[in-house]
């Protein structure tokens, strides 16, 4: 099979998607072309695939032969190292971040994530169960303020609150992302609420602007779900560390260009990006709402002592989920040096929603 990929504006050479032309359905395919050899990878849930291409040109033409293959070698920059209650990930040697998901947790939770200079770009996490201010924004976690009416943000006691008890987790390290996939329960006390299916893929990427692609599906596995109306919500939740809370010198920008509570708080946007200074250096999160997510753009609670989430329930009817129903949310979260300008952040976006075109010929 030829392919034939064109951008519709000019983009650097980095990871770039494009959807699987008909019939095809491997996880892997090779790119054969303009001197290259490259393997493409397809998404966990989606018919896209991910791929490192050269930098083209608005309306630029670049084909390639495709094969479909089934094994690859895995990239060589990112390491996994697994223990029993976490997951330390290595990007080029350097540390990165570490996923928690032990007794010692209410719910899982990537915390710290490190600047290039191996500073945390996260609030240290707080005890569980205990006092202090927003205890439960711990780093960067899923988790929701009304699930059939039992609050599982806040963590204020353990008989009355939600939390998330993780059942299985699998990682698997491709030529192109390394893939944490996980099947987690909810609970309040011994009442099991609803599981759910998630999975954390971090792409291989450059220091400087980290890709990690974020996929939640919640599942009414015991019953009717509702979620309900609340500000106390996302799913997905980053407490950054306290250098850069937009009130004390850093900064909170949407794609309308708001930098501040009332332009952002409640408000849709297609993306968010926070930013501010962590030690020597200037770093932050942008988080890109994907289209097919429910109530796209979403809104946002966004605060600026530190807080930022994509909830589509702020102020919006509750929704309900049939018994086996499921309802999946996708988010890209790209961990940058620089503010939104350098970082790129409104282009990173589009190449997120709008991908390379392609023409297939058999």
């Amino acid at each position: 099979m030829l392919v034939t990929l064109t951008s519709p504006r000019r983009r650097p050479a980095h990871l770039a998607s494009f959807d699987a032309p008909e019939g095809v359905t491997s996880r892997l395919l090779k790119l054969t072309g303009n001197g290259d050899e490259l393997i493409a990878e397809r998404d966990p849930s989606l018919p896209v695939y991910s791929v490192h291409l050269p930098s083209v040109a608005p309306g630029e033409a670049i084909s390639y032969t495709v094969e479909e293959i089934d094994e690859a070698p895995p990239c060589t920059s990112i390491e996994a190292e697994q223990s029993d209650d976490s997951v330390a990930i290595l990007i080029g040697d350097s540390p990165l971040m570490t996923f928690k998901h032990g007794d010692d947790v209410v719910k899982p939770t990537i915390n710290p994530i490190l600047t290039p200079g191996g500073t945390n770009m996260l609030r240290e996490p707080m005890p569980a169960w205990g006092e202090g201010e927003h205890p439960w924004q711990r780093g960067l976690t899923l988790m929701q303020g009304a699930i059939n009416g039992i609050d599982c943000w806040n963590e204020k006691a353990i008989d009355t609150h939600g939390r998330t008890e993780q059942d299985s987790l699998q990682v698997d390290h491709g030529p192109v992302s390394l893939l944490l996939s996980s099947d987690n329960s909810w609970y309040c006390g011994d009442k099991k609420l609803m599981t759910d299916h998630r999975t954390y893929r971090l792409f291989d990427s450059p220091r400087d602007a980290v890709i990690l692609d974020i996929a939640l599906s919640v599942k009414a596995s015991e019953g009717p779900v509702t979620i309900g109306d609340t500000k106390e919500g996302g799913f997905l939740c980053i407490r950054v560390n306290p250098s850069m809370n937009a009130k004390d010198g850093g900064t909170m920008q949407n794609a309308y260009g708001a930098t501040d509570e009332k332009g952002c708080w409640s408000l849709p946007s297609h993306w968010m990006d926070y930013y501010g200074p962590v030690g020597d250096e200037t770093a932050g999160f942008a988080i890109f709402d994907h289209p097919q997510n429910f109530r796209y753009p979403t809104t946002w609670h966004v605060r600026g002592y530190g807080l930022f989430a994509p909830n589509c329930w702020m102020f919006k009817p509750d929704h309900h989920l049939d018994a086996g129903e499921a309802l999946t949310f996708r988010w890209r979260v790209t961990i940058h040096t620089g503010d939104t300008n350098k970082a790129q952040i409104g282009a990173r976006f589009l190449d997120y929603v709008d991908g390379m075109r392609l023409e297939a010929d058999e």
